[in-house]
This record gives C-alpha cells, sequence and structure tokens, in this order.
C-alpha cells in the first residue's frame, strides 16, 4: 500500500514541479494550473530517455530529481510572473480524489493491481515495466514500438522508492486523475472555490475514466489529460489574441510528445481532429476569413515562437522515432483493418459495443460493459446529460471559446469515424477519451449559472435542483464503476515468488490458469497450455480439455514433458500424479514444483472431462481393447465430486457431504473477491482470495468422515466498508479424493477400476 501511494504522491509532485519549471523558463504568464500535464507529459520523456542511457533505472531516477530542482529553481525566480496557486486547492482537491480513488481498495479490503479478472493485460505491462528497470527480462508477444512513457514512468519510480514495479503502475494510474482533476482548474478560475473543486473532481474522474481506471488501462485517461492540457493552452492564448506565442507553442509540443509516448501516432488522430474542430470554428463564427491579412502578419510576427516549437517538439520526439515507426510498421501504417495494433473486429474484453450514452457522464452500473438494468431509466438520464453537455456548448460559444468548442466537434468526429470503420474496443476508447473534456464543459456552465446573482428565483432554484441532480448521478455512476472494480490479492503471487528460486531460471510449466505467472516468477521462462507460451505446446488427445477444467500432468504428451525442467501445480490431490522421472523439490500452501531427471515414459490416459481420471468401463469395446493390451495402470480410488453455490461477500452456503468411512482431501474450483472459510468434518481453514481464472483446483484441507454425512459451510468474507454488487464467490467442483497413492495394476485388471494413466508394454 504504501508504495502505490508514495509513487503516487511523487509523481504528481514531479509533475508539477517540470510543468511549473517549463512554463516558467517559456514565459507562461497564464494560470499555473497548466503544468500538471505539461509536467506529466515531460516526466514521461526524461524517465523513457535515461532508462537508455547507461545505468538505467538509476540513472532516470538521477534524471528526475536534477530535472525537479532545475524547475524547482526556474519556478521560484519567477513565481512574480505567473499567478499563485493556493495549497487549498491542492490539499482539498487532491484528498477528494484520493477517497474516491481508494474506492477499490475500501470495497476489496486490499491494496494491490487493479482490473485482475476483468482485463488482465496489466501483467504485459508489468514486465515491460520490469523490463525498462532492468537488461534482461522481455514481455514476448508484444508488438513492436509499443509506447512505454507510463511503463518508463513506473520503472524510475519503483527504483526511486525501492518498490515493485505493480505497485508504481498502479500508483501512475492513482496518478492521472490527480492531474486531471488539478489541469481543469485552469479552466475554472472564475468559479468560487468550492464550485470549482467539485468540477475539477468531476474532471478527473468521470464515468468512463473511473471504468478504465478499475481495469487498471492508463493509456487513454493519459491521452485525455494531454488533449485536456492542449485545448486548455490554446484557449488561454485565443484570450489573449495570441499575444505571446512562444509559451502556448512551447506547451503544445510538449503535450503532444507526451501522447506520442504514452500513446504511439494512433493519439494525433485526436489532436488533428481537434484542430480541423477548432479552425472550422475560427472560419464560421471566429471571422477568421475577414482577417486573413493580420492573421498572415501575426504567423510571420510568430515564425521564431514556431521554429521553438517546432524543435522542441523535433528533440524530444527524435530518442523515441524509431518505436514510433516500428509501431507504424507493426500494425500495418495506415491499414483499415486495425488502430494502434487492435483488430478492427476486436471486442477485447467486451460483451457487445458500448452505448454512446456511456460517454455523457451518467450511466449508473459498475460495469460499464452493460446496460442499467432499467433501460428506459438509463435512456432518460443519457438525455438528460445530452441536454447539460448541449448547454454547456452554447455557454462556452458565448464565452467565445471557440478552441473548447472545437475539441467537442473534433472528438466527435474521430467517434463517428472509429464507429464506422473500426471494432468496437477501439470505438470503446473513443467514447472515454473526451470524458474529461465533456464532464469540463457541462459542469462549468451549471456552476457558472448558479453564481449568477438571480439563482434564488423560481427558474433560479429549478436550475440549481437540475445542476445538484447532474452532479450527484455523474458522481454516483463514477462511485459505481470505482466500487466494482476488482483488485488483485497477493496471496498466491507471495507464494510463486517464494518458490522462484527453486526454478533456477530454467524452462518451466505452470499447470494452472495464472494470466500474470511470468510476473509472479519474474526472470523464468514460464509456459502455460492455456495462456500462451514461448514454448509452443498443445493439450493431449486423450485429455478432453475445455475451458475451465482443470490442468495436470495428463493435459500434455511426453513429448511436451521433456521440453521443460520444472513443472508447477496446485497442490490438490484431485490431479493427476506425475510420470515417474518428476520429483518433488518444494511447495507452498497452494503449489508444488516438480523437477524433471531424465525423460518422461510414454504414457496414455483414458477420456477424462474435469477429472484426474476415469473409470475403464469394459462394457463398451474401446474399453475392452484398453484392457486386452499388456501393460501397467495406475489406479486409485473414486473421487466424490459436488457442486457448490455462488455466494455474496458475507454470506454462507451449507452443504451435506456423503462419504464412505475415513480420511477424504478436499479441493476447489472456485473465483472469489474475498477469502472463503470451510468448516466442518473437523475441518477449519481460510481459503485465500483467488482471482485466476475457474479451473485451477485448490487445496482445502482433510476431513474425517465415519461413514455418515458430514455438513460443510462455506462462508465468504464480507470487507464490510463498502458493498459490491459484482464481487462473488463463483465455484466450480468440490472433489473430494483418498489421500493414497496410486497403485499399479496389471491393465486386464483395470476395468471398472478409476485410472489415472496407463502405461502399454
Amino acid at each position: 500500500m504504501i508504495g502505490t501511494y508514495a509513487s503516487a504522491a511523487l509523481i504528481v509532485a514531479a509533475s508539477m514541479a517540470m510543468g511549473r519549471g517549463i512554463l516558467a523558463l517559456a514565459g507562461w504568464e497564464g494560470s499555473p494550473w497548466l503544468s500538471p500535464a505539461v509536467g506529466f507529459a515531460a516526466l514521461m520523456v526524461v524517465c523513457q530517455i535515461a532508462l537508455n542511457l547507461p545505468g538505467r533505472a538509476w540513472t532516470a531516477v538521477g534524471a528526475v530529481v536534477l530535472v525537479c530542482v532545475a524547475s524547482a529553481s526556474v519556478a521560484a525566480r519567477r513565481r512574480r510572473r505567473a499567478a499563485p496557486s493556493t495549497a487549498a486547492d491542492v490539499l482539498v482537491v487532491g484528498a477528494a480524489m484520493l477517497v474516491l480513488l481508494s474506492a477499490p481498495f475500501l470495497a476489496n479490503d486490499r491494496v494491490g493491481v487493479l482490473g485482475i479478472g476483468f482485463l488482465n493485460d496489466t501483467h504485459w505491462h508489468l514486465l515491460l515495466a520490469e523490463g525498462m528497470r532492468r537488461s534482461g527480462i522481455s514481455a514476448y508477444g508484444f508488438g513492436a514500438g509499443y509506447p512505454l512513457g507510463p511503463h518508463a514512468v513506473a520503472a524510475t519510480f519503483a527504483q526511486l522508492i525501492g518498490s515493485d514495479v505493480d505497485k508504481t503502475l498502479t500508483g501512475v494510474l492513482i496518478a492521472t486523475p490527480l492531474l486531471t482533476a488539478f489541469t481543469a482548474l485552469a479552466a475554472l478560475g472564475d468559479l468560487t472555490r468550492s464550485r470549482r473543486w467539485v468540477v475539477a473532481l468531476l474532471v478527473g474522474i468521470p464515468y468512463l475514466a473511473a471504468a478504465w481506471y478499475a481495469e487498471s488501462a492508463f493509456k487513454e485517461p493519459i491521452l485525455s489529460l494531454m488533449l485536456l492540457g492542449v485545448v486548455l493552452a490554446l484557449e488561454a492564448s485565443r484570450r489573449q489574441r495570441f499575444a505571446r506565442p512562444r509559451p502556448v507553442l512551447v506547451a503544445t509540443a510538449i503535450l503532444t510528445v507526451g501522447i506520442l509516448y504514452a500513446y504511439s501516432y494512433p493519439g494525433l488522430l485526436w489532436l488533428a481532429a481537434i484542430a480541423v474542430g477548432w479552425l472550422a470554428l475560427e472560419l464560421v463564427l471566429g471571422g477568421a476569413l475577414l482577417r486573413l491579412r493580420s492573421i498572415a502578419r501575426g504567423v510571420r510576427a510568430a515564425l521564431p515562437a514556431i521554429g521553438i516549437g517546432a524543435l522542441v517538439l523535433l528533440v524530444l520526439i527524435a530518442p523515441d522515432i524509431k518505436r514510433i515507426h516500428e509501431f507504424w510498421v507493426s500494425n500495418g501504417g495506415t491499414s483499415a483493418g486495425n488502430f494502434g495494433g487492435v483488430s478492427s473486429s476486436s471486442l477485447a474484453n467486451l460483451v457487445t459495443g458500448l452505448h454512446a450514452s456511456e460517454g455523457l457522464n451518467i450511466w449508473l452500473t459498475g460495469d460499464f460493459r452493460f446496460a442499467p438494468a432499467n433501460v428506459l431509466h438509463a435512456g432518460v438520464l443519457a438525455g438528460f446529460a445530452l441536454i447539460v453537455l448541449a448547454y454547456g456548448t452554447v455557454t462556452a460559444l458565448q464565452r467565445r471559446e471557440l478552441v473548447t468548442v472545437g475539441a467537442l466537434l473534433g472528438c466527435g468526429l474521430v467517434y463517428l469515424y472509429v464507429s464506422h470503420n473500426q471494432g468496437p474496443y477501439v470505438t470503446s476508447k473513443a467514447l472515454m477519451i473526451p470524458g474529461p473534456l465533456f464532464a469540463l464543459v457541462s459542469g462549468r456552465a451549471l456552476m457558472l449559472r448558479l453564481e449568477r446573482p438571480d439563482w434564488l428565483s423560481v427558474s433560479g432554484l429549478a436550475f440549481a435542483a437540475a445542476a445538484v441532480a447532474f452532479f450527484v448521478l455523474a458522481f454516483q455512476s463514477s462511485y459505481l464503476a470505482l466500487r466494482d472494480a476488482f483488485v488483485g490479492p497477493s496471496d498466491h503471487t507471495d507464494e510463486l515468488r517464494a518458490l522462484r528460486p527453486l526454478l533456477h531460471g530454467r524452462q518451466t510449466l505452470a499447470l494452472f490458469y495464472d494470466d500474470y505467472v511470468s510476473w509472479e516468477l519474474l526472470g523464468t521462462p514460464v509456459s502455460s497450455p492455456l495462456l500462451g507460451s514461448p514454448i509452443t505446446i498443445g493439450f493431449r488427445n486423450d485429455k478432453q480439455f475445455a475451458y475451465g477444467n482443470a490442468m495436470d500432468f495428463d493435459s500434455v504428451d511426453a513429448a511436451a514433458l521433456d521440453r521443460f525442467d520444472y513443472v508447477i501445480t496446485t497442490r490438490s490431490t484431485g490431479l493427476s500424479q506425475p510420470p515417474p522421472n518428476f520429483h518433488l523439490i518444494g511447495s507452498s500452501r497452494s503449489y508444488e514444483v516438480w523437477q524433471r531427471l531424465g525423460p518422461t515414459p510414454p504414457h496414455q490416459a483414458l477420456p477424462e472431462v474435469n477429472a484426474p481420471g476415469a473409470v475403464l468401463d469394459c462394457h463398451t469395446a474401446a474399453g475392452r481393447e484398453v484392457s486386452h493390451l499388456p501393460g501397467v495402470a495406475m489406479v486409485r480410488p473414486v473421487p466424490v465430486v459436488f457442486t457448490p453455490g455462488a455466494l455474496r461477500p458475507g454470506a454462507s452456503q451449507r452443504l451435506t457431504l456423503s462419504l464412505p468411512a475415513g480420511e477424504w482431501d478436499l479441493s476447489l474450483q472456485f473465483i472469489s473477491d474475498e477469502s472463503v472459510r470451510v468448516r466442518g468434518g473437523g475441518l477449519n481453514v481460510w481459503l485465500p482470495p483467488n482471482k485466476d481464472r475457474l479451473g485451477s483446483r485448490w487445496p482445502v484441507g482433510r476431513v474425517l468422515s465415519t461413514g455418515g454425512p458430514i455438513a460443510l459451510t462455506i462462508h465468504v468474507n464480507d470487507p464490510g466498508l463498502v458493498a459490491s454488487d459484482t464481487h462473488w464467490f463463483a465455484p466450480g467442483q468440490l472433489m473430494a479424493t483418498r489421500p493414497v497413492p496410486d497403485q499399479a495394476i496389471p491393465l486386464r485388471q483395470a476395468c471398472g477400476r478409476y485410472v489415472d494413466w496407463y502405461v502399454p508394454s
């Protein structure tokens, strides 16, 4: 927890310090609240460049410290030239944002990686960040030229505070809404303090931004931050008729570089669309057609400043230009088939395409992939949000804020283009990215109306009620998305990291479902037959596999097993036993590590379905054929399977187990955000939370049966502080197995016996 929040605070502080210094050096005299966006863009550049220098992470730490100190010095010398910010703004907005952003951690009763079990892409990002921190570690399968600015920040601050990059990457996630909220204050100077705080909070975490935060997606929120900074910088300079072009050009150049370092070339689409929308409004409403000569004179006068901005842009892009080109080439360039590496047919973790209304920031459901239960109610609220946005747009036009309105128009054009030419996943990004801008335009217009002295009239009170309703509904929407977020538990991660020294960096096969196993066993080449591998392996034909079924040694053939030095399985007797050349060398509460000594003897299995074996049925032709073979069968007692029901946190259920007399080991397939207590038959244990995919068998414990029924109680822990509608205990099989070793018998004697595997001679 400390590493996550400390890194977030340091990232925000470094961004604001760098931004202040850069803007002061450029001669910026407008609102100092543009500095968070500019500073974060600069921070990504500094970290990524420095990480490629000798010394890598420590060089990056030194570079960040040096640039921050230099920036603070420059800002201190020129602080009289810029309007000072207030500590109250930082404290109130920052504290309130941290409370909102902590909702997922309160709901899960832990701080960890967000989005596990919902969108598991984060494991690639962790590997990329760690690979930047230290050489020799790579994330196979990631597209060439992938933008690494955020990863560089996570790597640098992990080195600075002596933490893991999973904590500092979550710190980047937390810092981004904070910086967005602070940046929004640049447009809210004409509101009273309390009103601008409310609007800044909404801009920092509108609905889809909250949903992206909850699934640990950081690139799109960072792009939103950069675009917001560009719009506010241009708007502020436009109010002054671009009398001092150098500061705004430098700021815009750095923010553009930030877009490229965080999102690569696809991010320029939004920037270009905003420029087109703004210029169109200048021509139609701004009288630019009537002032072409004066505009031309202004451009000529600004040529030195334009040259400085272009130079800043080129110098800062140069270190990353190769990666940008590689990303372009790897994604087919301008091919309409994909966008930034995403296929036009991709749904990713979506169930279907998102409704456009979600982008309006009122959507009362915790899972953004689905519509609220009452569709009519949702449509009415979306219509209300659209009316508020329209009102905000009219207000901005009345205030001659053509850059802001042009940005709304440009983002709308991008959405229309993407929705007609790309798939649902890319379209969802086009809905999320303008969210903070929509929140700013809507929220500021409502608050400006409430600043008028006639707001106590009948119409004014009605307007105030509508404004309160908008903010309550918008914050409620964001809260629901934050509350229902999934946060990864650390129990299995800690166990696997403790076992990592046993593997000696050798080829390892993981026979369980875990998207993060390559991160948890960092430095070890890990493969899985289901989740992707550096070594190609497949399932055995005689082990009938379907998603959600347990994986064990019988899942892969002997030739595939011989490609690995070690195999890790869950610690369950409900799995097939290893071949005789595998020896147990270590274990934890949940896992066992097996070392291969010599070639794997070929063996065969009966057709199995989510079971460690099958009964050899000699009444069938296939069964008789097996029983007539010379050879040996490994047999065991028949396991007994039960099916628990799903539970909410805080709920319990009672199962009656009918087992023959004797000892039985229980193992359970389950997913749960909370720990699970199992009692009965002499057993009283807590199972750690599990957010891996459903399928792995996890050890529960041993019960003693007297031959009568056993009353088994399953209880799911309740974190208590914040209740979530999506946090369930979702079980698969509860399997009871005898804790006895397999017995080798001749195949001819195996009819009617439960066969784990057999070896024909």
